[in-house]
């Protein structure tokens, strides 16, 4: 006996000797998409595990520079901004080093934030020349921050500061 090709089990429903199902797979990644657009926009999806907490962005200017021979001097013009939803205290905040010997030096900021506000702060450091050199060439400096969100506890972010332009003489 033999079976012609809309009753066997394997061909049943081709259209031209191709599965049924196959122009709802070429779309397959486009309603993916649409799906997941769709989640993230009514809150199905969780959020990422670092957005949890506080987020703050980070700016910086170099104002003076001094020359110590294998180190340099540098006052930092220095403005933090709250990119979350919630106010946030600042307790501290510290200017990392690449250089392994120098250890960063943490320094009192209390400042409270509303969301989207900014706050500045000038602030005098030493590090090594090479690390300098290093910004001036572009490298971003980092900045360790602790936080208080209002609900208490104390977060800490390591955030990597963007250059802002220097300012122009008057």
């Amino acid at each position: 006996m033999r079976l012609s090709a809309s009753k066997h089990p394997f061909t049943a429903g081709q259209e031209n000797g191709r599965p049924p199902g196959r122009r709802w797979l070429a779309a397959a990644p486009v309603q993916v998409l649409v799906c997941l657009l769709l989640c993230l926009q009514l809150g199905v999806l969780p959020e990422p595990a670092h957005a949890a907490g506080p987020e703050v962005a980070g700016s910086y200017r170099v104002e003076q520079v001094a020359n110590l021979g294998t180190q340099v001097r540098v006052t930092l013009h220095v403005r933090l901004l709250n990119n979350s939803k919630e106010e946030v205290f600042i307790r501290q905040a510290a200017l990392e080093s690449r250089d392994l010997k120098q250890k960063p030096a943490a320094n009192a900021i209390l400042a409270r934030l509303q969301p989207r506000e900014s706050t500045t702060v000038e602030q005098e450091v030493v590090v090594a020349r090479t690390e300098y050199e290093r910004w001036r060439k572009g490298e971003r400096p980092t900045l360790r921050v602790a936080l208080q969100p209002p609900g208490g506890g104390e977060v800490t972010r390591t955030i990597s500061l963007r250059r802002l332009p220097a300012r122009r003489a008057q």
